[in-house]
């Protein structure tokens, strides 16, 4: 007895992609009962997955299945599609999709629409989705954001690893963006941001250090080798004082053997003179502790704060 095709067999054989319409699916076989079965999961109302529905490239992709063919993914959804870290996991929970002028767009839980003038060129991002461009992305994101995050993103999208733009690029955009919503904390955020980081948390523990009256520190400094080349790069450094801060994210999920490799970075970094002062991800419940330990750092090698910046 041949066996009646399933919801995966009739969804490959028509093509229905990773999302798809009740409509598109009901042409390909699919039955109501079926759409309702735990196989098929509805990811807004008329559009369904057979994959992770938690996904927010999934839940992007059904979003603009429900959009003009022209919209685009933007603000944060299109920054955390580039690959840009957000700064929490709430700013994922709704899809942000821009629509040209005078189009309506979905009116429904789970999705933001944004009208309104776009500059430069769309990108094409993870599942073949198109973002609005990652600069633009970010000033949308000014308009209701604080300026700790944006300089958050600002430093995911300038980061040390695969930058996917570079200070020059968010000055250009925000040169461009005079009476925008949000500008004046663009304009801030942008005076904190760095390029070169590597994680959202350093970021953190940079802007309380400032917050505090303390120079801002340098951003991943090298310290070079016999030859001249960079032996290791130190997270946020103070030359002058030869005072560094790290983030160590690790925590008890470190093996034995990234321990040891850490334990003998250290000890280099210490035989060269530095104070390496690292924090947990239990600083960053109370950060006054660590911004102590730095100021301590810094009058005990005489840097005050309005010696550097």
């Amino acid at each position: 007895m041949t066996r009646p095709p399933s919801v995966h067999d009739m969804a490959h054989t028509a093509h229905l992609g990773d999302t798809f319409t009740r409509q598109a699916a009901l042409a390909a076989g699919i039955t109501a009962a079926q759409l309702r079965s735990h196989v098929v999961t509805r990811v807004f109302r008329g559009v369904y997955t057979l994959g992770d529905a938690t996904s927010l490239g999934i839940r992007a992709t059904a979003a603009l299945t429900l959009t003009h063919p022209k919209a685009l993914v933007c603000e944060t959804t299109g920054l955390a599609l580039l690959g840009v870290a957000l700064p929490g996991a709430t700013l994922a929970e709704a899809v942000h999709v821009w629509v040209p002028t005078g189009v309506a767009g979905p009116a429904m839980a789970g999705i933001q629409v944004h009208w309104g003038r776009l500059r430069g060129s769309p990108k094409t991002v993870a599942r073949g989705l198109r973002t609005v461009a990652p600069a633009e992305c970010w000033l949308q994101a000014a308009r209701r954001l604080s300026v700790q995050d944006l300089v958050i993103l600002a430093d995911g999208l300038m980061r040390r690893q695969d930058p996917i733009l570079f200070a020059d690029d968010l000055r250009a955009a925000v040169s461009r963006a005079a009476g925008r919503r949000g500008i004046r904390r663009a304009r801030t955020a942008l005076e904190l941001a760095r390029e070169g980081t590597d994680s959202p948390m350093e970021t953190v523990i940079r802007l309380a250090l400032v917050d505090a009256g303390l120079p801002c520190p340098e951003v991943n400094h090298p310290l070079l080798g016999t030859r001249g080349t960079p032996v290791n790069w130190l997270d946020m450094a103070y030359p002058d004082a030869m005072v560094a801060v790290e983030y160590d994210g690790a925590g008890h999920a470190a093996t034995a053997a990234q321990v040891r490799r850490d334990q003998t970075r250290r000890r280099s970094i210490e035989d060269r003179g530095w104070r390496l002062i690292t924090a947990t991800a239990d600083d960053l419940a109370n950060l006054g502790g660590l911004v102590a330990s730095v100021r301590r750092a810094l009058d005990h090698r005489s840097v005050r704060p309005h010696d550097a910046g």
